[in-house]
């Protein structure tokens, strides 16, 4: 082999490791950008102007003490949610 085809094959060589590296690159940042929509998603709901009425005025009139309830609830709503996910 001479100098030129060398070269040429050190160039293809280069071109494939950089393509492989931009598949694997795309590929992660697919994943990533699956999870960050379903955060989004959940979140989406809190930007809605008559679910923050309705939290407001859940906050105004439950008592106190009942409310602290609701953080358990949630949490094992929560818990159940990644249960029925995890099946679906």
């Amino acid at each position: 082999m001479n100098q030129l085809e060398l070269l040429a094959a050190k160039k293809q060589a280069l071109v494939e490791l950089s393509n492989e590296q931009r598949n694997n690159a795309a590929r992660v940042y697919y994943q990533w950008q699956a999870r960050t929509s379903v955060a989004r998603n959940v979140t989406g709901i809190f930007r809605n102007p008559i679910v923050l009425a309705a939290l407001g005025f859940l906050a105004i009139k439950l008592p106190w003490r009942k409310s602290m309830k609701l953080g358990g609830w949630f949490w094992k709503s929560w818990k159940l949610l990644r249960v029925v996910k995890r099946f679906i």
